[in-house]
């Protein structure tokens, strides 16, 4: 009688530790790289721009996205609301500032390169009603050097 002894098979199982580790560490690094600022509360695709200069930050931002909507400092606002908060916040930064600064009232508008004159043009009044004499208008750099 013949006594066979079952071979040992290999164990393939230590052979997928160190690439599962591997890939644990890139999940955890791409999880904390990935989210650098928050996201914004629109869609926005600002239109082109072949000049300008870098903005610097400003106090109220506004953004608006092809429908048309707002939101005031990353909270989506409703139409019937925006002039209320806008007033109110307006009124806290004058609040703050002094009679110097008083003039230098401004907000960043961010806008979708779709939103139709229609929109903005009544937007812009908004502005204007609640005493805004400065707006800054954001753009993306156009890239290409068909100048």
């Amino acid at each position: 009688m013949r006594f066979t002894v079952p071979r040992q098979r290999a164990n393939t199982d230590d052979a997928l530790i160190p690439l599962i580790n591997v890939v644990f560490l890139m999940l955890i690094f791409f999880m904390i790289a990935g989210q650098i600022s928050p996201p914004e509360a629109l869609l926005v695709d600002p239109p082109s721009s072949q000049q300008g200069r870098l903005s610097e930050p400003e106090r109220i931002l506004l953004l608006m996205d092809a429908q048309g909507r707002v939101a005031l400092d990353g909270e989506l606002v409703a139409p019937a609301q925006l002039n209320d908060r806008l007033a109110t916040r307006l009124a806290s930064i004058r609040a703050a500032q002094d009679d110097g600064d008083a003039n230098r009232l401004g907000i960043t508008l961010k806008a979708d390169a779709a939103v139709t004159q229609g929109q903005l043009r009544q937007l812009l009044e908004q502005l204007r009603a609640l005493g805004v004499e400065r707006l800054q208008l954001l753009a993306q750099q156009a890239s290409g050097s068909d100048t």
